[in-house]
């Protein structure tokens, strides 16, 4: 118990170091995104620090595995190239008796973590993204990016080609208005202004060279395009006050693993339902006429039928075809909506993977970072960023395109989220088993590959020692 205490207390101070120094930089990331456009909206600075300490949650889920690789590293490295990895192997002790008190820990903050990821987690997201809302909604027009679609005003939805940065002045602007009665209104313009009025209730926007596109309502056939100089359209509901509302609405990010399970259940029932629906009614009844299409088309055109004279047999192939084009778009629409929601059903299963993987992270690094840092004989903090690094890349790439594999539902949810754990791990327990068996000498494969080439190159190449 006195050599667990021990290794224990010495990956303390590396893991908190890494832990700060590793969110820092999430921080620093977070803040030069965000920063300019909050501060230009004048509210308090509590609501910066709330929106701060908000987004400080994600950024600990990602910053707590990557400091538990950092600390293994960085200890263990520390104790062997101070000879007590050495001294702990006289007396007779496995390295693996020195690396089982971290992972016992590795595996509580790994359970510790799914709490925060399943709890804290999605609440601090939604509470932040209707801080935000709240945020965009007091001077929305510092919310409005070049090339992005802007949606954060009632029934208006707005594109903005290009900001001129020193006036603020719009140009390229694409609005599309929904009418609380009546039909849709699209409007072009080549620049706009934006100012306040009714004390900042309003946005008003002055809309130069421009063009209106609406149907009318009570004939719909008729369509209007309207051309203007100068007009004004009055966005209503925006607010300057900072005015938080409840979201009913949660993304696959906002919600525990009991919501998403709730959505999964329901996407596999309405597929399965949705299934169901279409091959009873609808897929023999395609598959029919396409064959009888064939089976006309097989028939040669200047062959007459007996039942049939050759304007009829054409007019029955037209017919057919007009179904079939007619068929072959509603197997197209049944195919995207069951596509759509498997989809939706790998989305929020990634979600949930992702949770568990994530902080089992913290479990699989230990694997990884304890027999490297013995291996090592360094502790210095170049050693640790060197490996810690090389790892992150492969571990988070690994993990981000398994998501997108996913849900393009390329691969399963499971194996795109576990993939890394599984590669690392197993790389892990090799090198671990290395180490073992070659009698804890501290003689990496790596080391062993670099001094055997150092012998093959020429005299004149190798370093003096």
């Amino acid at each position: 118990m006195i050599l667990a205490r021990y290794i224990i207390k010495e990956h303390i101070a590396p893991f908190v170091s890494a832990l700060c120094v590793i969110t820092f930089l999430f921080v620093i990331d977070f803040l030069v995104k965000i920063l300019d456009n909050v501060l230009s909206k004048g509210i308090p600075w509590a609501t910066v620090l709330e929106i701060f300490v908000l987004n400080l949650a994600w950024m600990l889920s990602l910053s707590i595995p990557m400091a538990v690789l950092v600390a293994c590293l960085m200890a263990f490295g520390r104790l062997s190239g101070d000879q007590e990895i050495t001294a702990v192997k006289a007396a007779g002790v496995s390295p693996l008796v020195l690396m089982r008190p971290i992972l016992l820990v590795g595996l509580l903050l790994a359970e510790l973590l799914v709490l925060f990821n399943n709890w804290v987690l999605p609440e601090s997201n939604h509470r932040s993204v209707e801080l935000m809302s709240a945020v965009s909604r007091k001077q929305p027009h510092a919310f409005i990016d070049a090339g992005r679609l802007i949606t954060q005003f009632p029934g208006v939805q707005l594109w903005v080609n290009r900001i001129e940065p020193s006036s603020g002045k719009l140009y390229g602007v694409q609005i599309f208005e929904m009418e609380r009665r009546g039909p849709p209104r699209f409007v072009y313009a080549d620049s706009a202004e934006m100012r306040y009025v009714d004390g900042g209730a309003t946005l008003l926007l002055t809309l130069y060279s421009g063009e209106n596109h609406v149907a009318d309502a009570e004939t719909p056939k008729n369509y209007f395009r309207i051309r203007f100089s100068t007009q004004e359209l009055a966005m209503a509901n925006v607010d300057d006050r900072l005015e938080r509302r409840d979201r009913t609405h949660r993304s696959d990010r906002e919600m525990p693993i009991e919501m998403m399970l709730e959505v999964v259940n329901q996407a596999t029932f309405s597929y399965d339902s949705l299934k169901n629906s279409y091959e009873e009614r609808l897929f023999p009844g395609v598959f029919g006429t396409i064959n009888r299409l064939k089976e006309i088309k097989d028939i040669p055109k200047d062959v007459s039928l007996p039942e049939l004279d050759s304007a009829e047999f054409f007019r029955a192939l037209k017919k057919v075809e007009l179904l079939e084009r007619t068929q072959e778009r509603s197997v197209k629409s049944a195919v995207m909506r069951l596509e759509g929601e498997k989809k939706r059903k790998a989305q929020y299963l990634v979600e949930i993977h992702k949770k568990f993987s994530t902080s089992f992270a913290c479990f699989v690094f230990v694997l990884i970072g304890a027999p490297l840092g013995i291996m090592a004989r360094k502790g210095g903090i170049g050693t640790g960023i060197i490996y810690s690094l090389a790892f992150f890349v492969l571990y988070w790439v690994s993990l981000i395109g398994g998501e997108n594999f996913a849900d393009r539902l390329i691969v399963p949810p499971e194996v795109a989220m576990w993939f890394s754990n599984v590669v690392i791990g197993i790389f892990g327990i090799f090198i671990t088993w290395k180490m073992q068996k070659d009698s804890y000498s501290g003689e990496s494969p790596l080391l062993r590959l670099r001094r055997f080439i150092l012998q093959k190159l020429p005299h004149k190449f190798r370093k003096e020692k």
